[in-house]
């Protein structure tokens, strides 16, 4: 009997329980869809208002359409407007005031969603992207020597010597079919360059950050780019509903995970080993001397060996860091060199003055800039890193950075394709956002717009890319040239380097010289090697999770590539 009434009292403890958990959620929900709309300051903007719960996420999100959406609404609503996120109850900014943009992404007001940091924190850890505040603040101090000019540019033998890797690939495969005896093949070699670029700059990326060889460009079985890759894979299935309901219940990762859950715990289980076992090994070298410290992790090990204890970074944290700059550097760098030999295929006049000045460069570097020292044949240099550092064709990659036109074309691709389509930030507390021009509130001209605690505001950073008020008429054509005489509304951009591509403000991407240098190096050894040219019929689509790739549509489904007829130079 006493039993009985045991479980007769927790029976009726779970149930009230539960009841609670209901109510909660009730009011919640009350809150969210009655309530607070009634004190939302979004809905006296002009905006596009539609059912109660439809949303147009899609269309400022998905690359295929949100150009048109972005001319749409401007045309219809000015540079400062209202949009449904996921419903009337959730009214969201979107603006192309400059001044707004500056105060948004400089403001400590304004942060990543907690939504868009835990997703990131999930995939990376606690790297740079996940964190905010002070945290981000001391990350970036730490994290800011690693991605200097000069440190960047005692990198770029690494760019150079996988940039050759890849090419020799590519001309292995070209030599196949010029040696096959199908003239309609030989005139017609494809090869997907996305995908091995993808390797290539993984590769280089490995090599830079952590001074480890994962050399997937030669063996992409092997377990630890596996490992990598699944994190990648995880981010081109984009966000499900269960990954959603996972962020409000996080614990349902550990009691009932998702098949994308178990996953993804597998790979960072595996990439947190690997990486343990590769900061134990740089550790001990920089200690015994035995690491010049210019590849990311050694800097960080040595910036933290000779830190005060309180200011060291755990080895946890040297791996986050670690992590965050391999996934976000390779998408970044490979998306964007994909991109270029798009439009360098479809601009050939574009490509040929890009490839004279590449090789006059390279003459001239070769009969001046020769290093009869550092040289293979010297007899002086036995170390192949070293001799790699010191052949004229690395000299010749430090000086790329000089060369006008490939800039402007590095310049233009991230421009016309940025790789990260858009951000977001959410108010930590109610602000005034000050306008540059005024916008009509509630019927009225206003200078400034009120934003209430926990409104989401959408930076569009394709959309400030494309937009013709600044960029001109052309604004979405390729056009190098654009960058010898900006027209005044582009100088007064902000951003870096007159582009939003990198962000702006403390929350801008740390290591935007290096992905230059690093695109500059490869586009540089690929052009002066080969010509690109479009296949035809390809239906080539961008595609956006994280970042904005290139996939190609075929019967029945879409996968991330870019198939490009490649020919040898003459």
């Amino acid at each position: 009997m006493g039993l009985i009434s045991i479980l007769s009292v927790f029976l009726k403890a779970c149930g009230l329980a539960v009841l609670l958990l209901l109510l909660r959620a009730l009011a919640w929900l009350a809150n969210m869809l009655v309530i607070a709309p009634v004190f939302d300051t979004m809905k006296r903007l002009p905006g596009k208002t539609g059912a109660f719960f439809q949303s147009y996420l899609d269309d400022v999100l998905d690359p295929q359409q949100s150009a048109d959406t972005h001319n749409r609404w401007r045309k219809l609503y000015g540079n400062t407007f209202r949009f449904q996120g996921f419903g009337r109850h959730d009214n969201r900014l979107m603006t192309f005031d400059f001044r707004a943009i500056s105060h948004i992404l400089t403001s400590p007001v304004y942060e990543k969603p907690w939504q868009t940091r835990s997703i990131l924190a999930s995939l990376v850890g606690r790297g740079i992207f996940s964190m905010e505040g002070t945290e981000h603040k001391a990350q970036r101090k730490i994290l800011g020597p690693a991605f200097s000019a000069q440190n960047t540019k005692e990198l770029t033998p690494i760019f150079q010597a996988k940039a050759e890797e890849l090419c020799d690939q590519w001309d292995s495969v070209v030599s196949q079919t010029d040696s096959s005896g199908d003239l309609a093949a030989q005139q017609s070699p494809v090869i997907d360059v996305s995908n091995s670029l993808g390797k290539a700059v993984f590769d280089a990326q490995g090599l830079a950050g952590f001074d480890y060889a994962f050399d997937s460009l030669q063996d992409d079985s092997k377990p630890d780019y596996q490992a990598y890759r699944e994190l990648f894979r995880v981010v081109d299935q984009g966000v499900a509903p269960r990954d959603i309901i996972d962020l409000y219940a996080p614990i349902l990762r550990k009691i009932w995970p998702s098949e994308k859950t178990a996953k993804l715990n597998k790979a960072t289980s595996s990439i947190r080993h690997l990486g343990r076992k590769i900061i134990e090994r740089k550790r001990a070298q920089v200690i015994n001397g035995e690491s010049d410290g210019k590849d990311i992790l050694g800097v960080l090990v040595r910036s933290s060996l000779s830190s005060e204890p309180s200011a060291r970074l755990s080895d946890r944290d040297l791996l986050d860091q670690c992590t965050t700059f391999l996934f976000a550097g390779t998408d970044t760098v490979s998306i964007g060199l994909t991109w270029a030999l798009r439009q360098l295929s479809l601009h050939p006049g574009t490509q040929t003055r890009l490839f004279e000045e590449l090789r006059a460069s390279r003459e001239l570097k070769t009969l001046d800039g020769y290093d009869s020292e550092g040289s293979d044949d010297s007899g002086f240099v036995e170390d192949p890193a070293v001799r790699s550092a010191h052949t004229p064709s690395s000299q010749w990659a430090k000086s790329l950075d000089s060369l006008p036109f490939l800039d402007i074309v590095v310049r233009e691709t991230l421009r016309i394709c940025p790789p990260v389509h858009s951000t977001i930030r959410v108010a930590t507390k109610d602000d005034e956002i000050v306008l540059s021009e005024p916008i009509c509130v509630d019927g009225r001209p206003a200078s400034s717009v009120s934003i209430r605690k926990g409104t989401y505001i959408h930076i569009p950073i394709e959309g400030i890319n494309y937009a013709e008020e600044i960029w001109g008429a052309d604004a979405h054509e390729f056009s190098p040239d654009r960058w010898t005489k900006l027209p005044e509304t582009a100088t007064s951009l902000p951003g870096i380097g007159n582009l939003m591509t990198f962000g702006y403000g403390p929350h801008s991407c740390l290591g935007h010289r290096f992905a230059v240098a690093e695109m500059k190096v490869f586009l540089a050894a690929m052009v002066l090697r080969f010509e690109f040219k479009p296949v035809e019929g390809a239906s080539i689509k961008k595609w956006n999770s994280f970042v904005t790739r290139p996939y190609v549509e075929e019967i029945g489904r879409s996968k991330p590539q870019l198939p490009l007829h490649v020919s040898r130079r003459l």
